[in-house]
């Protein structure tokens, strides 16, 4: 008689079968499919079909790169996570203890992704208004900082509201650490009052916009005065002034709200006031000379001869040198120190 074949498969096949026929499986994979997809094949996929359809300008610039990028590929990212937890939730295991790490963990992960794919896609739709609002606006406009502080509140705005969010998904109650903020603020002020006092600072200069970045002021700080062009204006970190020497210049953002800070860069004009000395031989000449100054500053485009004075008087006699003292003052039609100084000199040379 022939010898019977044995119909068993070799365990390998077996447990290729079992898990092909596990329904878990059935869920699991199409979603670690989608996970590997979103990853590494959408962008390229999207490139191509793009390539084909237009041809011209850059990939990572156009707005299907962006509109892919920043909202279509966290969805993509967030579905298959979602499926996965899905495919895992029927699954019972051997022990209570194993049941529970495994249900907290698919709750860790379904909440991990939501709030990762809602604020992702949030902040980076704020990030391309933002940088639309940004490129239509004139780069020296004093609204800029204004609108650089909105953003990083919203920014700001989003990851805490995503956080407290993350935890009501994980069960835990946001209202017990509402309550305790009262507490903890009373310590925080005591431990961290320069820093509060410093973030506050920064709300009002953002607010009121005395000065921005790349404009050249002057401040009174504690007595001394400091002059150089705004670099960067501090959150919770101190502003940075760039000096006349190319220093770095901290000042906590504290220190502006109770000084006197002048902004050089928002003058309308810029002021000549001098003393002129003529020889005390020249005094018969006085009259003739003050009136040719005149002329000189009348005749000068660059003077303001209109809303502001003009003003050339023969003053005082010097007690020391017993010179005829002219007193000048005029105004200049510029916000420039460059063209300040050539228009002064220019005005002085025409005197002489």
């Amino acid at each position: 008689p022939c010898p019977r074949r044995s119909t068993v498969a070799p365990p390998p096949r077996r447990s290729c079968d079992s898990l092909l026929a596990n329904p878990v499986t059935a869920l699991v994979a199409p979603a670690v499919g989608i996970i590997v997809f979103a990853l590494w094949g959408f962008l390229p996929l999207v490139k191509d079909i793009r390539n084909r359809i237009d041809h011209g300008g850059n990939w990572k610039q156009s707005p299907t790169y962006l509109i892919s990028r920043s909202c279509l590929q966290p969805l993509l990212l967030w579905t298959g996570a979602t499926l996965i937890c899905r495919g895992l939730d029927p699954v019972v295991l051997r022990s209570s203890a194993s049941q529970a790490v495994k249900t907290r963990l698919v709750t860790f992960v379904r909440s991990l992704s939501t709030v990762l794919a809602i604020a992702y896609v949030l902040t980076s739709l704020i990030q391309q208004v933002h940088k639309f609002l940004v490129d239509v606006r004139n780069p020296n406009d004093t609204k800029k900082m204004g609108l650089d502080f909105t953003v990083k509140a919203i920014y700001t705005g989003i990851w805490i509201a995503a956080l407290s969010l993350f935890m009501e998904l994980l069960g835990v109650n946001t209202k017990k650490w509402i309550t305790a903020g009262g507490f903890g603020t009373v310590l925080l002020t005591l431990a961290g009052r320069e820093i509060l006092t410093n973030f506050i600072s920064s709300v009002m200069i953002n607010a009121s916009r005395p000065f921005i970045v790349n404009e050249w002021i002057t401040a009174n700080i504690d007595g001394v005065e400091i002059t150089g062009v705004v670099e960067r204006v501090g959150m919770w970190s101190p502003t940075v002034l760039r000096g006349d020497d190319k220093e770095a210049i901290y000042i906590p953002n504290h220190k502006f709200t109770v000084s006197i800070v002048r902004n050089n860069s928002r003058r309308s004009h810029w002021r000549i006031k001098s003393y002129l000395a003529i020889s005390h031989m020249d005094a018969g000449k006085i009259s003739i000379i003050v009136a040719d100054m005149r002329k000189v500053l009348a005749k000068n485009q660059n003077i303001e001869q209109q809303r502001l004075h003009r003003r050339v008087f023969f003053e005082k006699i010097d007690e020391t040198t017993q010179a005829l003292m002219i007193y000048v003052s005029c105004f200049v039609k510029t916000s420039h120190l460059e063209e300040y100084l050539n228009v002064q000199g220019g005005s002085f040379v025409g005197f002489s």
